[in-house]
């Protein structure tokens, strides 16, 4: 009985370890073989396009104004009132024409008062430079000789005198007398003789000097004059378009008071201000294209003809100038927008911005399809333009670049390319532009 249970127990456990052993073989092929289910993975769907060698430029949208850099405000320099001013705005005036009068003739009178002041400053001058004149010193020798005769006289009757005071003829009151007459009678006759001497000799160099300092200030005076009378006329400094009108005739005119505003049409630019992050790159030549509100429909293009040196410290922008050419009617003031390029590669290889794929350590790549597979190229990049962008080195002209799909794309992987008919922008595979160029979407505004 024991070995009877013992046998069935044996059984049993033969039949259970062969049934496990068939299910593992069973699952174990089931692995191997895999169904129809499990089969591999088909090519992922993408979209491309073809680089392509084209012209590509980098732009940057501004603003600006017309401006005539021939302007001027023409201020009086003198008082009085107007008594010439015919011209109204629009007027056309030539260089050295008269623009404005005022009266003049108070300044005419002190220029003719000053012009006599010279003459007699300038006749005494020549006539302390010429000498004396010959009669005057002879009419001076005569006086001297006179004199020397009433002071011999005076001498001897002096000495008479005093020897008849001695003998007690006279008193001594007589000799007193007689001896002031001839001390008066020496003295006299000293200084003819100093008189004859200064007029034989004729005027010191510091006389000299000293009308000539007085003739220097009456022709200084006469030139203040004739200055003043000279800005009671005012000229037009160049030929130009009178623009604004401050006085009529009639006025009266102040000192550094506006009378009347000139402005050269043909000195017109375009003033408009760079951002600091593109003042670097703004370089005199450089092209540009303007459109004015003025002529909706057109498209005038100019050139950089001037960039200012320095930066403004509020706005953080560079003045620039530019001339521009081809318009019909120029208005100083007028609101312009202007396109400037920055960069501009005429033979570059170009894709659509969107191939573009970013890597975690910073690199720049594309995917390139290759029979069937994609391939991962690193690229240089250039001038970004709106959608395109250039690249200067890894893609060839004609690649065939992914556009749409290359998410968690890896390289190597295969690809299957959806059929172009289906794809967009099929006309122009380097991107949107139908001409071959266009600008970056880079805008800066404000007006200067």
């Amino acid at each position: 009985m024991k070995r009877r249970i013992f046998v069935t127990i044996m059984i049993l456990m033969g039949v259970l370890l062969a049934g496990g052993f068939w299910s593992a073989r069973t699952a174990s092929s089931a692995k191997e073989e895999p169904g129809p289910q499990k089969a591999q993975k088909p090519p992922r769907e993408v979209r491309v396009v073809s680089a392509a060698k084209a012209a590509i430029s980098q732009t940057l949208e501004l603003t600006g104004e017309l401006v005539a850099t021939e302007s001027v405000v023409i201020a009086s320099m003198v008082d009085g009132p107007i008594t010439f001013c015919p011209w109204r705005e629009g007027d056309r005036v030539k260089a050295g024409q008269k623009l404005v009068e005022i009266d003049r003739r108070i300044y005419l009178a002190n220029v003719q008062s000053a012009v006599a002041a010279v003459k007699v400053a300038r006749a005494k001058l020549d006539d302390m430079e010429s000498g004396t004149r010959p009669e005057e010193i002879a009419k001076q020798k005569e006086s001297v000789r006179q004199l020397e005769e009433s002071a011999a006289y005076a001498k001897s009757d002096f000495e008479r005198t005093a020897k008849l005071v001695e003998s007690g003829a006279l008193p001594g009151e007589a000799m007193e007398k007689t001896r002031v007459e001839y001390v008066s009678q020496a003295t006299r006759l000293a200084a003819a003789r100093e008189q004859l001497k200064m007029l034989e000799a004729g005027s010191t160099r510091t006389a000299l000097a000293v009308q000539q300092a007085v003739l220097d200030e009456a022709e200084e005076r006469l030139a203040l004059e004739k200055a003043k009378l000279a800005e009671s006329v005012i000229a037009a400094p160049f030929s130009g378009t009178v623009v604004k009108v401050y006085v009529r005739p009639g006025d009266m005119a102040a000192a550094k008071a506006r009378l009347i505003e000139v402005a050269d049409l043909s000195s017109v630019v375009a003033r408009f201000a760079v951002p600091e992050a593109f003042a670097a790159q703004t370089r005199s030549g450089m092209a540009l294209e303007a459109r004015l509100d003025a002529y909706p429909d057109k498209v005038f293009s100019g050139r950089i003809a001037r960039v200012y040196p320095d930066i403004d410290r509020r706005m953080r922008t560079r003045t620039v100038e530019a001339r521009v050419i081809g318009i019909p009617e120029v208005l100083p003031g007028m609101f312009a927008r202007l396109t400037l390029k920055l960069k501009q590669a005429d033979d570059a290889v170009v894709v659509a911005l969107a191939a573009l794929v970013a890597t975690p350590d910073g690199d720049k790549v594309v995917f390139v399809v290759k029979d069937g597979k994609a391939l991962r190229k690193k690229v240089k990049t250039g001038i970004e333009a709106s959608d395109r962008i250039q690249l200067l080195d890894g893609v060839n002209p004609g690649d065939k670049v992914i556009v749409s799909g290359h998410k968690e794309l890896k390289d190597g992987m295969n690809v299957r390319v959806i059929d172009p008919s289906k794809q967009e922008g099929k006309s122009n595979p380097a991107g949107s532009d139908q001409t071959g160029q266009e600008g970056s979407n880079k805008k800066a505004g404000g007006k200067k």
